[in-house]
């Protein structure tokens, strides 16, 4: 008898010795995983399977329903057509709504949606030329769900749904959040789906010189963008046999995580930087051997 909850079904355990790609969260700046997923494709490199979490989820289903360089141009001309108030249309009614507790949200998602729709490319998650596995938070308990087959909309939408921000998504009796929340690179995750190769593309790249922020304001976007796009040494830790490989990010701390058009300005610096740590710098692999 199926499940009557596809979009929340477990798949089985891949088979041992795949190529992972684990693309983690960060707003407007995961754009920037746009370039690395450039410079993979020219170098030949070719994932089994894709594991996404939040905004990186948008990139992984992406570029997993069309895995070629057409499908990263495409990728590419989606994150340049995207404005702020395309996805975040603040509404003073609905910021009154938030603020005094009538709503559990302040921004709709109805913008968002017409985004995945017009990202994703396919309508399942099992359509997908390659396994794609997706991300959530279990608003209850805090821990990831992985969503692998079912809606791609729904299943995107839980994914990115920012705490506070967007609504929740109420999915076979749990209430789903951003996946950034539990796993903000789920490199843990695509190990336990069979990968033993694992390249995560970052959307946060830090930099040292950057100005100390001076307005309350400038802070704020500051430390989200850093929340977002977080890649946590303990989750790479956390892998006990596969080799982990981190691509860099080109600086983003002066790019606020809702400022899309900025963060595409960073894609071709993100394809520069991918493709000479391909060519020359793979030797800072981060394995269990030899940990962080």
């Amino acid at each position: 008898m199926p499940s009557p909850h596809p979009v929340m079904a477990r798949p089985a355990a891949a088979p041992r010795g795949r190529t992972a790609f684990v693309l983690s969260g960060g707003a407007a700046h995961a754009a920037v995983q746009v370039g690395m997923l450039q410079a993979l494709t020219d170098a030949g490199i070719e994932p089994d399977l894709l594991v996404g979490a939040s905004a990186g989820a948008l990139n992984a289903v992406a570029f997993a329903a069309d895995p070629t360089q057409h499908g990263v141009d495409r990728l590419a001309t989606a994150w340049r057509d995207v404005r702020r108030r395309d996805i975040f249309p603040l509404g003073l009614s609905g910021l009154l709504l938030g603020a005094v507790g009538r709503r559990d949200h302040l921004v709709s998602n109805r913008g968002l949606r017409k985004l995945i729709y017009r990202f994703a490319g396919i309508g399942r998650l099992e359509d997908a030329q390659l396994p794609v596995h997706v991300l959530a938070t279990d608003l209850r308990t805090g821990e990831p769900v992985v969503l692998s087959r079912g809606d791609v909309a729904p299943a995107l939408l839980a994914s990115t749904a920012i705490p506070g921000l967007f609504p929740p998504i109420e999915s076979s009796g749990r209430t789903l959040i951003d996946g950034g929340v539990a796993a903000d690179t789920p490199v843990a995750q695509a190990e336990a789906l069979g990968a033993t190769t694992i390249y995560v593309l970052p959307s946060y790249g830090t930099d040292l010189a950057a100005a100390r922020p001076r307005s309350a304001a400038a802070v704020g976007l500051r430390s989200v963008g850093q929340l977002l796009g977080h890649v946590g040494a303990d989750k790479i830790a956390a892998a006990r046999r596969a080799t982990v490989h981190l691509l860099p990010a080109p600086p983003t701390s002066a790019v606020s995580p809702f400022d899309f058009p900025g963060s595409v300005r960073l894609i071709d610096e993100a394809t520069r930087l991918a493709t000479s740590w391909l060519q020359h710098d793979q030797a800072a692999v981060l394995s269990p051997a030899v940990g962080l």
